[in-house]
């Protein structure tokens, strides 16, 4: 087996790692590899994103989104969250197969004094009942990986405030996460483990692995990734995990109600929204007008549903024109948080 470190901290930087090795290196033995990263939100391929994130809260405290190529749920990642993976040629009976890659991680915790630590259910690991590990899968071209988070030392007060989305009207045929009870790893390590840092956690994980005393014994089983390699990846963030299009284009077709009440009386807005774009909006209320509704209804058509695009669009209108005592500022909080 070899063994990839990540220095970076970026979640779309991570990703675009551990994708690059799947689709464009081989190596002839299965490759594990672990990456921390700042405050971030990874949504499974298959969700909608505003159904999970607060993203008013994200954007204020500066929390990455990205979305992941596997299916599964929203998790929340930050410095005290260790994620790893595993990378391997597949076939039919792994994949699906959690607990092929997730009882070594079970067996090096037991080691570390987290004797109660447990795969559970289909993709989950738990301790005292409580969830610190998730886990997805993704395959292609008869490779596969398997990647989950644990969660050591987490800011648990951040993950129940960007998980929990505002009170909105909304449908949505995406995959829902399904919320549970989580703990952080660190308080059920024995008494040594406890100051421990992220870093020093992987590197005791990573040991237990190798089955080795000192990382000096397998540095020749580290990959590390060439100037090409990062090319390649750089490109990989630029095309996907950065962009919004992948982020928020790939949500699940949904509808939303917003409704708020103004000076100038009280609009309710029936929105449709797929792949990132507002597909049909018909505007309601007992405000005042001086040029049709059904004429903003058609210009919004088509848009991107992300407020600097709504804002943009309406630069040059006048929204007092359609509707009586509105202000733009308060139209575009009409239509999007």
């Amino acid at each position: 087996m070899y063994y990839v470190l990540m220095p970076s901290q970026d979640i779309r930087r991570n990703l675009a790692t551990e994708q690059y090795l799947l689709n464009h290196r081989s190596f002839d033995e299965p490759v594990v590899l672990f990456y921390i990263q700042k405050p971030c939100v990874i949504v499974g391929r298959n969700q909608n994103v505003r159904a999970e994130v607060d993203l008013n809260y994200a954007r204020e405290h500066q929390i990455t989104i990205t979305r992941r190529l596997s299916g599964g749920g929203a998790v929340y990642d930050d410095l005290g969250n260790l994620s790893f993976s595993f990378v391997v040629n597949t076939d039919h009976e792994s994949f699906g197969n959690f607990k092929l890659f997730t009882q070594p991680i079970i067996d090096a915790l037991h080691e570390m004094g987290a004797v109660g630590a447990e795969v559970s259910g289909r993709n989950d690991l738990m301790i005292d009942g409580k969830k610190f590990s998730g886990n997805a899968m993704y395959t292609k071209n008869k490779k596969m990986y398997s990647h989950g988070t644990l969660m050591l030392d987490v800011n648990l007060d951040e993950v129940s405030r960007v998980l929990t989305v505002s009170e909105k009207k909304l449908a949505s045929k995406g995959t829902k996460s399904v919320r549970s009870r989580v703990t952080n790893l660190k308080p059920y390590l024995a008494k040594e483990y406890q100051a421990i840092s992220t870093e020093a956690f992987r590197d005791r994980l990573l040991l237990h692995l190798f089955k080795a005393n000192t990382l000096d014994e397998i540095s020749d089983k580290e990959y590390r990734l060439t100037e090409a390699d990062e090319q390649a990846i750089d490109q990989l963030v630029a095309d996907i995990y950065g962009n919004d299009e992948w982020i928020f284009g790939e949500e699940p077709k949904y509808t939303i109600k917003r409704e708020e009440k103004f000076k100038g009386g009280l609009l309710e807005a029936n929105i449709s929204v797929e792949k990132g774009r507002m597909t049909a909006i018909t505007i309601y209320g007992d405000y005042f007008n001086q040029k049709e509704t059904p004429e903003i209804e058609a210009l919004l058509k088509g848009c991107r549903y992300e407020r600097k695009d709504i804002e943009q669009l309406l630069e040059d209108i006048t929204i007092e024109e359609y509707f009586n005592n509105v202000t733009k500022a308060e139209f575009v909080q009409l239509l999007i948080d």
